[in-house]
Order: structure tokens, then sequence, then C-alpha cells
């Protein structure tokens, strides 16, 4: 049976709809997973999903409320999603409490480092000297600057490599790392581009490898590092 992963799925206020992109799905299923979406809920029924799940994926979207790390927000924030960053904070709070597998992509990278503590760059071209661009002109598949990863760390295990071209499309991104993580990867500009937990499997990327995989297979690593650590959780339960 195919270990059943979480998406938490964006919400559109004017709409009334939940909205995920379906490469996120696609992503889960060619790894070998089940994935199932989690949109805006009570905390009760998160956590009813949360003891049904094996492992979760937070994917990209609008910037993280800085109030929630203690911050005025600055003039450059984007667009805010209250109830998603109520839902996403919350359930990433119990899933690393209950040490289930996390992969945190863009917005979720993000989400994950505020719900363990850490904090934001608000606004990368303001707040980052010498900052090169992080939000691309060109297709989503398409990398455009290099991340450097740190020597043994996990991320570099995983891709094979300590360098790799990435897309890019963010102007947050990690300041702080939370309890438990450490930055693994950099742009060369020194922005945080990838962390990883002390110990479990809690990866996040600041790029996108969702858009990425179909054309170059390396990108769906990631997914396939979370489908395995959720299926060896899986058979823990059993």
């Amino acid at each position: 049976m195919r270990p059943v992963i979480g998406i938490t799925a964006s919400y559109d206020d004017e709409k009334h709809a939940s909205t995920l992109p379906h490469t996120y799905v696609d992503s889960i299923l060619e790894a070998g997973g089940n994935p199932v979406l989690i949109p805006i809920v009570s905390r009760e029924v998160a956590d009813e999903t949360l003891s049904m799940i094996d492992g979760i994926l937070f994917p990209g979207g609008v910037d993280v409320d800085p109030r929630l790390y203690d911050e005025r927000p600055s003039v450059h924030l984007g667009r805010i999603n209250p109830l998603l960053d109520q839902l996403e904070i919350y359930v990433a709070r119990r899933a690393l409490k209950m040490d289930l597998p996390i992969l945190g992509i863009c917005r979720g990278c993000q989400v994950v480092t505020v719900a363990a503590g850490g904090t934001l760059v608000q606004d990368i071209p303001t707040q980052v000297g010498g900052a090169q661009k992080h939000f691309q002109n060109a297709p989503r598949w398409y990398g455009t600057h290099e991340v450097i990863l740190e020597e043994n760390s996990f991320v570099s295990r995983l891709f094979g490599t300590r360098r790799l071209v990435v897309n890019s499309f963010h102007h947050q991104a990690i300041k702080n790392p939370g309890d438990g993580f450490t930055v693994t990867g950099r742009a060369l500009d020194g922005v945080a581009e990838a962390a990883e937990a002390r110990k479990g499997f809690k990866l996040l990327l600041q790029w996108h490898p969702e858009a990425m995989w179909k054309n170059e297979r390396l990108f769906l690593e990631p997914f396939k590092a979370l489908v395995e650590a959720a299926n060896e959780r899986n058979k823990g339960r059993r």
C-alpha cells in the first residue's frame, strides 16, 4: 500500500476555494505516494488527518505573516493569507511534534521554519547586500542560479552533488533556522536555499523541484525521499 502524503492546499479568500498546483500531486504520485489534500479545516479535523497520514508536504504560496515570528511588516511584504497561516503553522508544529517526515518547498520551507521558532528575511532585494535575482523571468522548469550544498549534508547526499542549478521564485528566505534545523544550502549571494533537521526526515527547499523533475529527473529525489521515509514510518505503525 502506498504511504499517504498530506499536502496542505492554499486558500482563495475571494472564491472560498482550496487550490493546489497539480505538479505537487504529480510529484508524490510519481514518487510512489498517495497524495491527500489538507484544506482549511478546524484544528480538531487537522489532528484527525495528521493521525491518518505517513508524511506531509508544505507547498509554495504567498508570504508568511511576520507577526508570527515577532517582526513588524516590511513595506515590501507581499500578500499574506491569515487563514492559511493559521492552518499551516498549526499543522507544521503538530507534524514536528509527531516527528512526521516533512518536505517544505518555497513558502513551505518558510512555514516550517517559523513553526520551529525560526525567522525570515522579509525581502531579499532590500535586506541582503549584493543579492542576486531570486525571482526569475524564465520558465518554471528552468534553473537560473546555483546552490552550493554543505559537504556531508543529507541534501548533498540526496542529490549526489554539492552544486545544483535551480529555479527561483521567491523574495523571502530563511534568516534563522528553527530549533533542530541547520541551513545546508546557499545561493552564491549567501541566501539560504536548503535546510534540514538534525534528526528524522525534515527537508526544506527554497526552490521548486516539483516544476523541474520532468525535465531533469534528479529533482524527483526529494519526493522519493519523503515517500521512502513515510513508508518506513507506515511499516512501523502496522
